[in-house]
């Protein structure tokens, strides 16, 4: 079931601009199969088409983290996109992407701008001849996002200078997360696919050593690869994904903890109170309750 798209455009004191890093705009959005893009109701200096394409006056990042599309922009031709994919739009550059009408995409994005965001937003760290990241499938990147977005939807003008701290932990993680894909040599594409593949069916089983076999490599050597790449062993990157997804049912839907536990691929209510708890700290309807206090 897709979700209604969250995006806020947000105006920029001059007090924030001598701050030197201000965010402009932030969304996520579910693009289903065979919809429109992109969607209504976005102001006209941000809407676009594919045939003129758009240029910006700020930088925004674009995380894709399911399905895929094309890119292109001024100096870079017309590339795939694909679940995992991070690009980076610069000021004053023309641009164009969409996802593919098959399979649609799942996108998130920050606007950002100042002379912060000039300096960190520049050779050797984001260059506009090289615009996409091979970032692969993180789930806590995913999740920083999300969570900005919500924060500004909860208080859209009431933390206009605080909320840049977070603006800055997306682009360090996003750092480190394409160093790390770009150190792993040959086996990061692996990894990257691995943990596409994990996200796609993170409520099943799945057999690891096969999956390394599907990938052409040993599990031994995948499975060192994939703790390197993403600091967690295969089977507790699944785990962490469901827990997550957990969070998000609990918070946002009446669903009962037994459903959710269901549904996010846990044998028993039992095991998955207990992993829950760990992780969180709190037993699912505490964290329920908590999630919804005002």
């Amino acid at each position: 079931m897709l979700h209604q798209p969250h995006f806020r455009y947000l105006p920029v004191l001059k007090s924030q601009r001598d701050w030197g890093l201000y965010l402009t705009d932030c969304g996520y959005t579910e693009i289903g199969p065979n919809m429109p893009y992109p969607p209504q109701r976005h102001p006209d200096a941000y809407h676009f088409d594919w045939k003129k394409g758009r240029t910006l006056d700020e930088y925004q990042v674009v995380y894709i983290t399911r399905g895929g599309g094309v890119f292109e922009a001024k100096g870079v031709r017309l590339q795939s996109i694909q679940a995992g994919d991070l690009f980076v739009l610069f000021p004053g550059l023309w641009h164009r992407y969409a996802p593919d009408p098959r399979t649609g995409w799942d996108e998130q994005w920050i606007g950002l701008n100042g002379e912060i965001a000039k300096r960190l937003l520049k050779a050797p760290f984001f260059q506009p001849k090289r615009p996409i990241l091979r970032i692969g499938a993180d789930e806590d990147l995913r999740l920083r996002f999300r969570s900005l977005v919500e924060a500004v939807e909860r208080t859209p003008a009431g933390v206009p200078f605080s909320i840049t701290g977070d603006v800055l932990k997306i682009l360090g993680l996003i750092q480190e997360r394409s160093r790390g894909v770009g150190a792993a040599g040959s086996l990061s594409a692996v990894v990257r696919e691995a943990q596409n593949r994990i996200l796609r069916q993170a409520e099943q089983d799945i057999d690891f050593p096969a999956l390394a076999r599907a990938l052409g490599t040993s599990y031994t050597s995948f499975r060192r690869a994939f703790k390197q790449q993403t600091g967690l062993a295969p089977a507790q990157f699944q785990s962490e994904i469901r827990l997550n997804r957990a969070c998000d049912l609990l918070a946002s839907t009446e669903r009962s903890v037994t459903e959710i536990a269901d549904l996010t691929g846990f044998d028993t209510v039992f095991y998955f109170s207990r992993a829950f708890k760990k992780k969180t700290g709190a037993t699912p309807k505490s964290y329920r309750t908590q999630a919804r206090c005002p």
